[in-house]
């Protein structure tokens, strides 16, 4: 069993800058500037530097409904087979750069505890995996925060501000109910055409539109009609 990885709170604010600057440093890393879509596969083999393999996951850790899973001092981030498929590049992205927040926001924390141990008795992998990744349980504070990361790596604040102006202009989208509906976690389907639109002008080819929509009311791009501040600012 895999103990659930414990982690101090941390604001949106928080993890949003920590996104921001793993891109700022990855750009002095390369050398060059970096815009949708981001290649978050050189992030994660190139300036991490962990081997990235892809696996029949669940089979190799005997746990279910695993998508991927992060050994610390083998360097390794295993992603299910199952993502790298056609169709599925949003989704393996995604999961991706949730490995890579786990490493950039609690892989200080886990070595300073010392949490990981011996797993295997024999062959290749003796580590066990300090971090486990699931679709099936619900959110803990870590997932939640890997996924946070993920959203604001792959779509960075300042990107999709400047797509959506140069889309609509000063006056950002307004609909009846949005805030009502985001409270009631109900993901308003008015949202898809303007998240293609996004994605298109933007760039952003390797996100979701589902994960595009969220990153639009995260980032307050579409407001309620009942709200006065309807300025994109």
């Amino acid at each position: 069993m895999i103990p659930e990885l414990k982690v101090p709170f941390l604001k949106e604010s928080d993890i949003e800058h920590a996104a921001a600057e793993l891109l700022r440093r990855y750009v002095k890393w390369k050398g060059a500037a970096v815009r949708p879509p981001i290649n978050i596969d050189n992030i994660i083999e190139g300036y991490f530097g962990l081997d990235l393999v892809f696996i029949d996951l669940p089979d190799f850790l005997g746990i279910p409904d695993v998508l991927g899973a992060t050994f610390l001092k083998e360097k390794r981030v295993f992603i299910d087979e199952s993502l790298d498929l056609e169709g599925k590049e949003g989704r393996l992205a995604f999961t991706l750069a949730h490995e890579g927040g786990h490493w950039q926001l609690h892989r200080p924390l886990i070595e300073a505890d010392q949490v990981t141990a011996p797993l295997f008795s024999k062959g290749e992998i003796k580590e066990q995996p300090a971090i486990v990744c699931r679709t099936s349980q619900k959110k803990a504070p870590a997932e939640w925060q890997a996924d946070k990361f993920a959203a604001c790596l792959l779509m960075p604040a300042a990107d999709v501000r400047a797509t959506v102006r140069a889309l609509c202009g000063d006056q950002l989208p307004t609909w009846e109910r949005i805030e009502e509906r985001r409270k009631n976690r109900e993901l308003d389907e008015r949202l898809r055409d303007l998240a293609t639109e996004v994605m298109e002008r933007g760039g952003f080819s390797n996100v979701s539109n589902e994960a595009m929509r969220y990153r639009l009311l995260d980032l307050k791009l579409v407001v309620d009609a009942s709200n006065p501040q309807r300025s994109l600012l």
